[in-house]
């Protein structure tokens, strides 16, 4: 039994006649009527009632296209993502939980439109988790800050940069203070995003340069929740800015701390030597289409506080 065979078989089938399925595969009517003789043979049945114009199956044949068909769509399939390997596949893709929320539905969205079968999953991480994801292979890439300068295992391309912020509720201390330093932000109760993030690695390297103990009252990776908790007066955060939003001003205060801390970048950080596939470039080349210099749109509020 061989794939051809049952292509033959299937297409006489469907079209009641050698005449089309002949057509249909373009081949001689004698090789079809050969490779639906060949089925009967290796099986011991009859599959068609030749006797009637056009063509009916038997109960025998009946039975053997149920079990026909899903080899034959699955064949065509297959033969379909080789020829057209950038309309199909799956890959996972692993990103910050507000990249997931705030910057990748633009992406995603138009990308499905032009490639609907597809398949894309999301996982949310913190920086550490995510890099562990990409050199385990677990995700095919991640968007996230870049790796050690020395990890030579991954590869990095840079889409924008970003800075660290201070929120605050409106009307707090901090937010009209001048030279705001880290011993400052150390006196009130401090929110971060989670301990694998990068924000509470620089937060934790300057307490301890300073020799300076602090309480972190909450942790989270979900940016929302970090804004909900400042605005109902829990606290104050340290931040990344990429997440805010101008609507974010109504509620809370912001206060650019790029004095006190270096600035990132948000990029693709994949595997080295890592076969990516012809969706997965797809999608690498619009992320950098649409990402790459992005900076947050609450910069160009004049409201927003600077500290000098």
């Amino acid at each position: 039994m061989r794939l051809i065979e049952l292509t033959s078989f299937y297409y006489t089938a469907r079209y009641h006649s050698v005449t089309k399925a002949a057509r249909r595969q373009e081949v001689g009517q004698s090789v079809v009527s050969q490779h639906v003789r060949r089925l009967e043979i290796e099986f011991g049945i009859t599959l068609f009632d030749r006797s009637s114009r056009p063509y009916k199956l038997t109960v025998e044949g009946n039975a053997f296209l149920k079990l026909v068909i899903p080899i034959v769509d699955a064949a065509s399939s297959l033969k379909d993502q080789i020829a057209h390997p950038e309309q199909h596949g799956a890959f996972v893709v692993g990103a910050y939980p507000d990249l997931v929320m705030h910057h990748l539905p633009k992406v995603i969205q138009p990308f499905r439109e032009q490639y609907p079968d597809v398949r894309i999953t999301l996982l949310a991480r913190p920086y550490d988790s995510l890099l562990r994801l990409v050199k385990s292979g677990e995700v095919d890439m991640a968007l996230c800050s870049p790796p050690s300068a020395d990890d030579q295992n991954l590869d990095y391309l840079q889409l924008f940069s970003y800075n660290a912020v201070l929120l605050t509720p409106k009307n707090h201390p901090l937010a009209n203070l001048q030279n705001i330093g880290i011993r400052d932000i150390s006196q009130s109760s401090l929110i971060l995003p989670g301990p694998e993030s990068v924000i509470w690695q620089q937060v934790d390297r300057a307490l301890e340069a300073q020799g300076i103990e602090c309480d972190v009252t909450l942790s989270m990776d979900s940016f929302q929740s970090i804004k909900r908790y400042v605005e109902i007066d829990m606290g104050v955060a340290v931040v990344s800015d990429f997440a805010l939003l101008p609507e974010d001003l109504e509620h809370l205060s912001v206060v650019n701390l790029d004095h006190l801390f270096p600035g990132s970048a948000i990029g693709i950080c994949t595997l080295k030597g890592k076969y990516l596939g012809p969706a997965v470039q797809n999608f690498i080349d619009k992320l950098a289409a649409d990402l790459t210099g992005f900076r947050s749109a609450l910069w160009e509020q004049p409201i927003l506080q600077e500290a000098d």
